[in-house]
């Protein structure tokens, strides 16, 4: 009897044991940083033509076929890729990147400023200005870099608002579930430490915003239209009261689209998730 108690002892003491050791190894797991995002360009022939590509994590985002004036498939994809791993390495937010169009080139900017300009993969007519192929172009590599970081895609409605852009147009943006258009305000100090709509205690130095219907937790990409500056906010809050704002900032976020000192600033705002 002794005998079967010991036994069954150390058979539980083994199991006890065991499974520390697989949650410390978990925990581990959970804790180490991630990996970096790996950006590889690749180059191969089909029919006798040079072709070339550039994949992130695996996934190829874009390929090119043969040569023409700006280079080489190997060169074009080999100088794209060095470029998108300078940006994931870079200082910049991936959230504030937005699809536009530099010449007969897909670009790609942040707050205003141009980060990277390449050549789209798919050719253009000759009706057609290249317009839609470098904007869609360059949606395709923001999105491939903005899941490599773990962020969620742009929305199709940023297509409209960059086609629009390098256009010399204003879009308009008309109130689609997934995006919106109109006067922001900012609110900050009287309100700092007191309980937001959801609960939260308001950070006037923190990334959220107020809106009137959106649900708790939605995280919108906002554009002020003057200076081309981004940011990412978090909706905490319910407001704006006045009838001509369609959303109100904190002043962390109006700080960043450098919109303090005007009060109010049209923007575009984006539902991310």
């Amino acid at each position: 009897m002794n005998k079967n108690r010991k036994i069954n002892l150390k058979g539980t003491l083994i199991v006890v044991g065991a499974l520390a050791a697989f949650n410390a190894q978990a925990a581990k797991a959970a804790s180490a940083p991630a990996l970096d995002p790996e950006v590889v360009s690749s180059t191969w022939e089909e029919g006798e033509q040079e072709c070339a590509s550039v994949s992130i994590n695996g996934d190829e985002i874009i390929a090119y076929r043969g040569s023409t004036t700006n280079g080489s498939a190997e060169s074009k994809a080999q100088s794209l890729a060095e470029k998108l791993d300078s940006i994931l390495k870079g200082s910049e937010s991936i959230e504030n990147l937005m699809p536009a169009r530099d010449g007969c080139f897909a670009a790609l900017k942040a707050n205003g400023k141009t980060l990277l300009k390449f050549e789209p993969a798919v050719p253009v007519a000759d009706n057609d200005d290249g317009t839609k192929v470098a904007i869609k172009s360059s949606l395709q590599v923001i999105n491939a870099l903005r899941a490599a970081k773990g962020a969620s895609k742009l929305p199709d409605a940023v297509v409209k608002f960059a086609e629009a852009s390098a256009s010399g147009r204003l879009a308009v943006l008309d109130g689609v579930d997934d995006c919106f258009s109109g006067q922001a305000s900012w609110y900050g100090p009287g309100f700092h430490g007191r309980k937001t709509s959801n609960g939260e205690r308001f950070n006037q130095d923190g990334m959220t915003a107020a809106h009137r219907t959106l649900p708790f937790g939605t995280k919108l990409l906002v554009t002020n239209r003057s200076t081309g500056k981004s940011c990412v906010v978090k909706v905490n809050d319910r407001g704006p009261y006045c009838d001509n704002r369609v959303i109100d900032l904190s002043h962390g976020a109006a700080k960043q689209l450098n919109m303090v000192s005007s009060g109010v600033a049209m923007v575009d705002v984006f539902v991310l998730q």
